[in-house]
């Protein structure tokens, strides 16, 4: 998303006195290479210069009554793309539990796994059916869920529009928490902390610079991201049940719109009570217009009121018909759990037998057309919750899915499907369409943010590409703060294709212990020399925990993206008179650009070496001798006291010494940083500890620090 390079971490609590020994894990050794995916189509798991994808999409088999035909092949399908017979290169089979793959496909692509959003509808549900739709949720987590199954959590409220709480994820803890919490304590989801903090970015962004925007700003998301950044909304647009109403459709149009990308079925599981049917269709029968009585002004407006409230708008009507059509476009049905109270007579499995009057206001017809439009279904009340759930289960547990390769075009196109099953007596349903990519430019800034979401939550992201750069963490004390530094590194190729005006650096940080998420952000700026290899740098005040991190650079104008993940357990260590950061492995190598917050918290300014001369290794070293330059912090009770500094090498039970030298040293008040060269004999493969020890040459006490790092 775009953004304004204002913001700066907070400081943390502060960390008394300099303290011992903490680990360090070396994260994410993959090679760093290829080109980032601006705008490729999704699934497809190759280069720029590759033009063929691999589209997978989701199919359901059933004998004429329903039951599921577990023992098809590919040769049973017939596909056609656009009116044209394809050759099925990929094909899963679901149904009788296993995951029978044959033949191999051209192209690699991510499996197609269950995909399940959870949304709760807070604006037109009342909180004691708000509580049993939270039941009904946790139980089908608890319950309906498989190992491999994705799902999210949102919801809708007056305050707030659209919160995407949890993104899709296997982890489904993370989206129980979340539900457990509604209407109890407030807990808030990566998604969530993640998109509040882009929309707030957004506000700024269209705060600062509303002069630059061509048309001004998308009202959907304008209105989304003010609420989202600021909690609140006009007070008039809280009090209309119709500008309320027309909000809550424009939403699922645009999250059909942006999950028309995400490849699969996306089940939506809707717990609302719907929208009152006068408003969309109008109030049968019609109503005599009202006698407008002056002497009695409160009779009259109520029967305007009336009045008003029995015609159907025109306005809520046709976007109610739009998000219909997105919804089924996009391969999300819905399947509704109707939340509303059964009122007096009211029966609502049998209409027949319904009061009109009741009828006018209940939300349940808008709720079998969200249904029965998306390809979904409607069960009418969370009291038999269970077995709606049940009955869900079935019908998303039995699926083939078959995939084929296409070329990779970036115009938006939409592509008919059409599946066919030879074997006589079966029924099969199928997503009816795809979406080509388009330029990333060209999404709208909702969906570039559901896009975002994706990116830097899914472990494989459906839209937006990533290169995945090696990552490393580590704990390092600066200023006596503990703070963790985590750096990824970004070859030249794609550091060409994503630093540009408008890129940003993020940096997800989860605390584990605690369950909360930070974000933070800055601006990369070109390097002057022109396109070069890069290091991205945060460094962010910490208390000791478990974290998990998560990088991405990300040119917000093309989608080129590079990705890289780590984690840091660390405990809180005890005082000493010498603190050792753990040790930065280095190699020779110039032309590294080094991208921070801040000049100082880039790598070569915290550890003190010489970035014309050396970069950060983040890969892996080659098996037999090696001599490799290392930096190392070292923070110090007595300035001025002399130290010896040694080192091992141990993998798995055996352990040497290494010979170190001492090549420069530099101070500035007590911290003191070292380049120093290693002298390793000869590296086995494998994944290898290394530790530092510096002692005070007069018998001062000393400390002890290390890192990991891998040897192939």
């Amino acid at each position: 998303m775009d953004s304004i390079a204002k913001r700066k971490g907070a400081r943390g609590a502060a960390f008394g006195a300099v303290a011992g020994a903490a680990g360090l894990l070396l994260i994410a050794l993959a090679p760093c290479g290829g080109a980032a995916g601006a705008g490729r189509p999704a699934g497809s798991q190759v280069s720029r210069e590759v033009t063929v994808a691999l589209k997978l999409l989701q199919a359901y088999v059933t004998t004429k009554d329903g039951k599921p035909v577990p023992d098809l092949t590919a040769a049973d399908f017939e596909v056609t793309d656009n009116g044209k017979v394809v050759t099925l290169t990929h094909f899963e089979n679901h149904v009788v539990g296993g995951d029978d793959l044959a033949p191999a496909g051209p192209v690699e692509g991510p499996r197609l796994n269950r995909k399940f959003l959870l949304f709760f509808d807070f604006a037109f549900t009342d909180p004691r059916s708000s509580r049993k739709a939270r039941e009904a949720a946790l139980e089908f987590l608890g319950s309906s869920l498989r190992p491999g199954d994705e799902v999210g959590v949102l919801s809708y409220s007056p305050a707030r529009g659209l919160t995407i709480h949890e993104y899709l994820t296997t982890d489904h803890a993370k989206a129980r928490l979340i539900v457990d919490a509604f209407g109890l304590r407030a807990a808030s989801g990566r998604a969530e902390s993640l998109t509040k903090f882009l929309y707030a970015d957004e506000v700024m962004w269209m705060s600062d610079y509303a002069e630059q925007l061509e048309g001004g700003a998308d009202p959907y998301f304008r209105e989304q991201a003010r609420a989202q950044s600021g909690g609140v909304v006009e007070e008039g647009r809280r009090q209309s049940y119709i500008d309320q109403t027309r909000q809550f459709v424009q939403t699922f149009a645009n999250l059909g719109r942006a999950l028309r990308y995400v490849p699969g079925w996306k089940n939506v599981i809707l717990f609302s009570a719907g929208i009152s049917r006068a408003l969309i269709y109008g109030q049968r029968g019609g109503m005599v217009a009202p006698v407008i009585d002056p002497s009695n002004p409160e009779a009259t407006a109520a029967a305007m009121s009336a009045y008003d409230n029995a015609q159907s708008n025109s306005g809520v009507r046709s976007e109610f018909s739009d998000a219909l059509k997105e919804l089924k476009n996009a391969n999300s049905p819905i399947y509704v759990i109707d939340c509303a109270v059964p009122a007096g007579e009211m029966d609502i499995d049998n209409p027949i037998g319904t009061s009109v009057g009741i009828r006018e206001l209940s939300g349940k017809d808008s709720l079998v057309q969200l249904a029965g439009s998306s390809g979904g279904k409607y069960f009418s009340n969370t009291a038999d919750y269970r077995n709606a759930l049940a009955s869900i289960e079935d019908i998303t547990s039995a699926f083939y899915v078959l995939g084929y390769a296409v070329p990779a075009a970036w115009d938006g196109a939409f592509h008919k499907i059409k599946v066919k099953v030879l074997r006589p007596g079966c029924k099969v349903v199928s997503q009816n369409g795809y979406y080509n990519m388009k330029p990333f430019r060209e999404h709208s800034r909702f969906e570039r943010l559901l896009q975002m979401t994706d990116l830097a939550l899914s472990d494989n992201p459906a839209t937006l590409l990533p290169v995945e750069a090696p990552m490393a963490v580590m704990p390092v004390v600066i200023g006596g703060w503990t703070h963790i530094v985590a750096y990824a590194a970004v070859a030249k190729d794609p550091a060409a294709s994503i630093v540009g005006p408008r890129a940003d650096a993020y940096l997800l940080l989860t605390d584990e212990t605690q369950g909360r998420t930070a974000i933070k952000s800055f601006r990369l700026k070109p390097p002057e020399g022109g396109p070069a290899a890069g290091v991205a740098v945060f460094a962010l005040p910490v208390k000791p925990g478990r974290y998990a991190c998560r990088m991405i650079l990300l040119n917000t104008e093309t989608g080129a993206a590079a990705r890289g993940t780590g984690a840091l357990s660390f405990a809180e260590p005890a005082a000493a008179s010498v603190w050792l950061d753990p040790p930065l492995l280095l190699r020779e190598e110039a032309g590294w650009a080094n991208f921070g917050a801040a000049p100082e918290t880039t790598l070569p300014a915290l550890f003190g070496y010489d970035p014309a001369k050396y970069a950060p290794l983040l890969g892996a070293l080659a098996a037999g001798p090696q001599r490799v330059p290392a930096a190392l912090r070292l923070s110090l009770g007595a300035p001025s006291v002399e130290l010896d500094i040694t080192a091992t090498d141990a993998l798995e039970a055996e352990e040497a010494g290494v010979p170190v030298t001492v090549v420069e040293t530099r101070q500035e008040r007590s911290l003191r940083t070292c380049l120093l060269e290693l002298a390793f004999g000869d590296l086995k493969p494998g994944v290898h500890t290394l530790t530092i020890s510096a002692r005070g040459k007069a018998g001062a006490e000393g400390n002890t620090a290390s890192t990991t790092f891998v040897v192939r």
